[in-house]
């Protein structure tokens, strides 16, 4: 297992670039600007079953993590992430696949990330998200997370995290103990974890607590940096704690729960 992929909310460059429907037929009511929003719950949407945003950050602009977050793309599709240095896209310097993975058991997607540290160049003034290939059904995705600097936790979480999925429902109950069940349609997910860590650590910690105000502001994580499962998360407690106990010794618990994508998209 590897370690915790995380991102601070100042990682996301995804609104500092203009974005624009650079191919397809973009849905008005649901306009690019709602995929970099920070509410995957407001998606954006095409009228077409293929096409394309595309970033001018108006200068070479260095992406390290990209994320698809609450989307309807087809399991094996083929998207890419493509960067340049010119708004010409028949053969971009950089064309890396993101591969959509298969959907759970209950019909939710999987949000994937693509790593493209290893990938050189990978700095352009341009780049876009492209759908190639027909969707099933016209394209809709609630975020698109860009990311600057890719970053792990120094000191893992320990094994015996606990893993929580929480599918709300409305449960009416007669007298006689006759249930009518009617859900919402929408999955959430909470991870709760432990770790032992340097003081080092626990300074890295505080810094990625920090950086979000706490619960204020959402950030990306990967419970695993090699699986391509991601979720944009908020923090979960009131105020963040390590135990002292040694020196270079410092027990700390997480609680990260999902930005939920609200009804179905």
């Amino acid at each position: 297992m590897a370690n915790l992929l995380f991102q601070k909310p100042t990682d996301n460059i995804a609104a500092s670039g203009t974005l624009a429907v650079q191919s397809g037929t973009e849905d008005t009511g649901y306009p690019a600007a709602n995929l970099v929003d920070l509410n995957p719950a407001k998606p954006a949407k095409l009228t077409t079953t293929t096409g394309a945003w595309r970033w001018d950050f108006g200068s070479a602009t260095a992406i390290d993590v990209v994320a698809i977050i609450h989307h309807n793309l087809t399991a094996g599709l083929n998207v890419r992430i493509q960067g340049n240095a010119t708004d010409a896209w028949g053969a971009p310097t950089l064309d890396q696949a993101i591969t959509i993975p298969a959907y759970r058991s209950d019909g939710f997607p999987i949000n994937p990330f693509k790593d493209l540290t290893a990938i050189a160049p990978r700095s352009f003034r341009y780049w876009r998200l492209v759908i190639v290939d027909a969707n099933t059904v016209p394209v809709q995705i609630g975020e698109v997370w860009l990311g600057a600097t890719k970053r792990l936790l120094t000191v893992n979480i320990r094994w015996n995290y606990e893993e929580n999925d929480d599918q709300p429902l409305i449960e009416h109950i007669t007298d006689f103990r006759v249930k009518t069940v009617y859900a919402y349609g929408v999955s959430i997910r909470r991870y709760v974890a432990q770790l032992t860590t340097t003081n080092a650590g626990a300074a890295e910690i505080y810094d990625w607590w920090r950086s979000c105000r706490g619960r204020a502001h959402p950030m990306l994580i990967a419970l695993d940096g090699d699986v391509n499962d991601c979720m944009m998360a908020r923090f979960n407690m009131t105020y963040l704690k390590s135990n002292r106990e040694f020196t270079d010794y410092n027990p700390i618990e997480l609680d990260l729960i999902e930005v939920s994508r609200g009804l179905v998209l």
